[in-house]
């Protein structure tokens, strides 16, 4: 797919429309960055961020389109996917109220981090052309981290409503499959009476306990401190996380401590 956008100083809206396309598409994305005053863009598949035109098919330039959005929220759009990737969705809104003047973002904020791409030089093509390379890759990893985070999610959603009780203790989960994710769906507030999850770690081969906390991303426990205990592998002195050899000694360290 050729893809146009304008030349010389870049912004978070048109480089962030190319990753998005970069991750979203099958296409193999070929970009070319045009002077501002180009008219005839009939050999382009798609135009983004120039042309004077929109259609929400080819023509992508938000200057002509009175939603609100960049080009970056047009793209996006055009993709459909602001639903299923919500992280995604609040990050171009952020784009988009930059870019269209409505709320401005912070100096560390991502729009004003891909505009510190820009080159020394925004006329010396050479060196604007691998600085947009560089701000584009810098933006494919923000965009594919956060693509990834809610893929994982979805599968975390999968993996606890597959595990099953530790030992057949009502208050511990056994986790088949190990997911980070699976605070979002074990937690005390969802789920009050889980006090732990338990996994077996297959690259370490031991036993992994870890107490639910009382609310996603809560570092507070649902359940008193795990107690050290030297029949353990280890145990974390705040006492929310402990490592047993074996499934065995896990089952009798819980057993002696009763959450």
């Amino acid at each position: 797919m050729l893809v146009a956008t304008h030349n010389k100083v870049f912004h978070a809206d048109e480089v962030s429309a190319i990753a998005l396309l970069k991750i979203f598409t099958d296409e193999k994305i070929i970009v070319e960055r045009v002077n501002h005053n180009m008219t005839d863009f009939s050999k382009y598949d798609m135009v983004i961020d120039i042309s004077r035109k929109f259609d929400g098919v080819k023509y992508f330039d938000h200057h002509q389109n009175k939603g609100g959005k960049s080009s970056a929220g047009l793209i996006w759009e055009y993709l459909g996917l602001e639903k299923e990737y919500y992280q995604i969705s609040k990050l171009i809104r952020i784009i988009d109220k930059h870019d269209v003047g409505e709320v401005k973002a912070t100096p560390f904020e991502y729009p004003n981090l891909i505009r510190c791409f820009n080159s020394d030089d925004v006329n010396d093509k050479v060196l604007q052309a691998r600085a947009f390379d560089k701000a584009v890759e810098f933006a494919i990893t923000i965009f594919s981290s956060l693509k990834d985070a809610q893929d994982e999610l979805i599968q975390a959603k999968q993996i606890v409503a597959d595990s099953y009780f530790f030992d057949s203790n009502p208050d511990i989960i056994y986790l088949d499959k190990f997911t980070p994710h699976w605070s979002s769906y074990i937690n005390g507030e969802l789920t009050p009476s889980i006090k732990a999850v338990v996994w077996k770690d297959d690259y370490e081969n031991n036993f992994k306990l870890k107490l639910v906390p009382k609310s996603v991303g809560n570092f507070k426990s649902n359940t008193k401190a795990l107690p050290q205990d030297t029949s353990m592998e280890f145990v974390h002195s705040a006492g929310f996380f402990a490592v047993a050899e074996d499934e065995e000694k896990m089952k009798k360290y819980l057993n002696k401590i009763k959450l």
